[in-house]
Order: C-alpha cells, then sequence, then structure tokens
C-alpha cells in the first residue's frame, strides 16, 4: 500500500492581490484540520519548514504562500524536483497551484511598463523584470486563478479582467472572490496539479493548436497566429525588439527562422514589455533524418508543417492581448523579413548578413 501523502496548495499572487487575506480566511476555514502555512521567502528554510509540518506536527494539508514577485514555475519545480544540492521535502505531493490577483488593478498592471524595482522595494536591484512579465508568469502557470476584490470593480470591467485570464490560460479555473473568500475545496485538495498539463495550459499554445479559432473576440480579448516562411533579417528584427510598445499587446510567445541562424529554431517570448529570446533547437529541415523521431504519427506531424524549399522553417508566433491592433503587428513583422530579392540570394549569403541579436546559447535570459 502506498504511503498516504500530504497535498500541498502553492498560493502565489502580485502586490497587494490579497494573499495574505486569502491566507487568513483559509487559517480560519482549517481549524476543524491540521493545517501548516508555510510561507517562501528568504528568510525561511522552505524545505525545512515543509518537512517540520509533516513529520513533527503531523499536518494534513500544507498552504505555501510565495512571495509576490515570485513564478509559479520555481516553486513547483523545488516541491517536485528539488535543487542541486537538495532532494524535494518526502511525505508530500504539489496539489494546486492558486494565483490572486486583484481585479481593480490587472488591467493597468499586465499593460505596465514599469520595472519591478520601481514598485517593490524588497526586490534585489538587479531584478531587471517588469511588473506584466511577472503577472503574466503567474496568470500561466496556475491550477486556480482567484480574481479578488470584485467588489471594486463594475461587470464589464470583470468580464475584461475574465475574458483576457481565460485567454492567457484557458485551463485553470476562475473564481470570483471578495477578501479572500472562497469555498476552502476549490484551492485544497483538488487533485489538478500535473506539471506536464499545467506547463501546457498557457494560452499561447491554445492559440497556436488552433484551440481559439472558433472563440473569436471577447469582451475586447483576441489573439492570432503570425505565420510567414521568409526568414527575419537579424537587424531589422534587432531593431524591432528595441521599440515593440504595441497598444494592447499583452503576450507573445512562439517559434522564429533568423535568416543569420538558418538551422536554428529561436524562442520568441514577449510579456507585457519583456521581450526574451532563447533557443529552441534545430529545425528538422536541417537534422538528419536518422535523427527525426521514428513513431510514423510524429514524423506524419512534421511532415504537416513542411514546405519547400526549406522544410519546416518558419515564422509561427502566437499573441494575445486586449483592444490589441492585429494590423500594427502583422505590418511590422513583415517590414522584418528578407525581401524577395535577399531570398534570391539564398542561405550562403544570408551567413554574411551582420547580426546584432544576442547569442542565444549563452544570453539565454537576454532581453530588450
Amino acid at each position: 500500500m502506498a504511503a498516504k501523502t500530504v497535498p500541498v496548495t502553492l498560493v502565489s499572487g502580485f502586490l497587494g492581490a490579497g494573499k495574505s487575506t486569502l491566507i487568513s480566511h483559509l487559517k480560519e476555514s482549517l481549524k476543524a484540520r491540521r493545517p501548516a502555512f508555510v510561507v517562501r521567502d528568504s528568510e525561511h528554510d522552505f524545505f525545512a519548514d515543509i518537512e517540520e509540518a509533516v513529520n513533527l506536527r503531523g499536518s494534513d494539508l500544507i498552504v505555501v504562500e510565495c512571495n509576490c514577485d515570485d513564478e509559479p514555475y520555481l516553486g513547483a519545480e523545488l516541491l517536485t524536483l528539488g535543487t542541486d544540492q537538495e532532494p524535494p521535502p518526502q511525505g508530500i505531493r504539489l496539489d494546486t497551484l492558486v494565483t490572486v490577483i486583484d481585479a481593480s488593478r490587472f488591467m493597468r498592471d499586465i499593460l505596465s511598463p514599469e520595472d519591478l524595482v520601481e514598485v517593490y522595494e524588497s526586490c534585489r536591484e538587479d531584478d531587471d523584470r517588469t511588473v506584466s512579465e511577472i503577472l503574466v508568469e503567474q496568470v500561466e502557470f496556475a491550477d486556480v486563478i482567484l480574481v479578488n476584490k470584485v467588489d471594486l470593480v463594475d461587470a464589464e470591467e470583470l468580464s475584461r479582467v475574465e475574458a483576457l485570464i481565460e485567454r492567457l490560460n484557458p485551463r485553470a479555473r476562475v473564481i470570483g472572490t471578495s477578501l479572500g473568500k472562497v469555498a476552502v475545496d476549490e484551492i485544497v485538495g483538488t487533485g489538478l496539479f500535473d506539471m506536464d498539463e499545467t506547463d501546457d495550459g498557457a494560452g499561447w499554445l491554445a492559440e497556436l493548436s488552433g484551440d481559439f479559432d472558433a472563440v473569436g473576440e471577447i469582451e475586447g480579448v483576441t489573439s492570432f497566429t503570425y505565420v510567414n516562411r521568409h526568414p527575419l533579417h537579424p537587424i531589422r528584427f534587432n531593431e524591432l525588439l528595441g521599440d515593440f510598445n504595441v497598444k494592447g499587446l499583452v503576450r507573445a510567445k512562439g517559434s522564429i527562422w533568423v535568416a543569420t541562424r538558418h538551422h536554428e529554431i529561436g524562442v520568441w517570448s514577449l510579456a507585457g514589455r519583456a521581450s526574451v529570446l532563447s533557443y529552441g533547437g534545430a529545425w528538422f529541415a536541417a537534422t538528419p533524418a536518422r535523427e527525426w523521431p521514428q513513431d510514423e504519427r510524429e514524423r506524419a506531424e512534421i511532415m504537416q508543417d513542411w514546405v519547400p524549399p526549406f522544410g519546416d522553417r518558419r515564422q509561427e508566433i502566437a499573441f494575445i492581448g486586449i483592444d490589441m491592433d492585429e494590423r500594427e503587428i502583422r505590418d511590422r513583422l513583415d517590414e522584418c523579413l528578407l525581401t524577395h530579392k535577399e531570398m534570391k540570394d539564398g542561405p550562403d549569403s544570408w551567413f554574411s548578413i551582420p547580426d546584432p541579436l544576442p547569442d542565444w546559447h549563452v544570453d539565454a535570459d537576454a532581453d530588450y
């Protein structure tokens, strides 16, 4: 018989969203049980507190409150995989990821150009993340999203907030609350967390898969996928990254093909104003067939995206926003592509184009 494990609920949320109010509500509601409440910050030994709750206090559930600037994915990794020096706490299972958002500030904050250091005095001085970047991360990687302070917004604003959240994370349960009051069984012992499913629940992945094709615009919230079979000119794309402030754009992520990096997939991730490039592996067109997946279905899926002469190379980027100017985004990206004349020069000549983009093998977190 398998040993019983203690469920853990991880609570994230930005400054002022109402995490502490929610925790107070849970403490009052769970008096009949043996809960443990743990804080994840630099002042506490996170693992030791959890193991003490399980082994010494006999807790039957654990609620972890994260810092306001924490990204839930990192907390989930710690609780499931541990660190290089320490395995994860024993006797627990990560059960539910909860993100609390402030309905009255959400639209303003997620479109904000502000850096974290401007609004959160406790963060490190060298932390270059933005407020919108953190909010997007917290919303995308969640099983349950509590839209708190619904009493402070009107019905129209609440509908817009919920529509944007559901486009950013269509998998999550979205629950409206006031003063953090929510039924305990909505966020404790739900069994909703699964590392792969939670990670794959982001709206940009759903957009790339065509899941929103029949949805259209809801309360001003839209999404679309930009696809093109011409490579990006590195100089023109670099200039765009330095000045890509499009009204209403909240999230973008997908694969890019840069002419000077003909064999490599680039991953472009944009959250608010924070833009990051990283390496996504090699295009199948640049990979020997013997190294392709052996499963016939997987190979068939590869061929569905295959267009001669450059195979699976393409731009394929999902965009999500509210009152977003899709035409401006498409036009500006089109201006970054190689022209028909440059295309005729061929890949051998493309490699000689000056490339000011960061080396995404080294600067995996290089941003603009």
